[in-house]
């Protein structure tokens, strides 16, 4: 599995807190700025995956990620601002607010899917 994260960091935000709303969620996350872009990589989803539980919220996250896969691969968004507070709120509503780009590579997507979400069977 290979984790990539892309996060844009405006003039007005702090670089810090930027980073730090990316470790809450990829706290193994190896990150680095260049040109107002935040970069890097994660090798764990545990912690995504606890979040989604705590929230309560596998359900609706399993249908909004199940329409973001493409072959090998998995792309979307979380709010900035939700993952500063160590919450889980997927982009696309409102991208101007700012947002965190994830994109997964597995080779069992479908698979990868069941374990994040909490659903057994195929």
């Amino acid at each position: 599995m290979r984790i990539t994260i892309r996060c844009p960091v405006n003039p007005t935000e702090n670089p810090e807190k930027v980073r730090k709303a990316v470790l809450n969620i990829f706290p193994d996350a190896d990150l680095k700025m260049e040109k107002g872009m935040l970069t890097g990589t994660a090798q764990s989803l545990d912690r995504f995956r606890e979040i989604l539980a705590e929230l309560r919220i596998r359900d609706s996250a399993r249908n909004f990620l199940s329409s973001r896969v493409n072959g090998r691969e998995l792309r979307f968004s979380i709010s900035k601002q939700a993952a500063y507070m160590g919450k889980i709120s997927f982009g696309g509503l409102n991208p101007a607010l700012g947002e965190i780009d994830i994109a997964i590579e597995d080779e069992d997507i479908s698979a990868l899917l069941r374990w994040l979400t909490g659903k057994v069977g195929p």
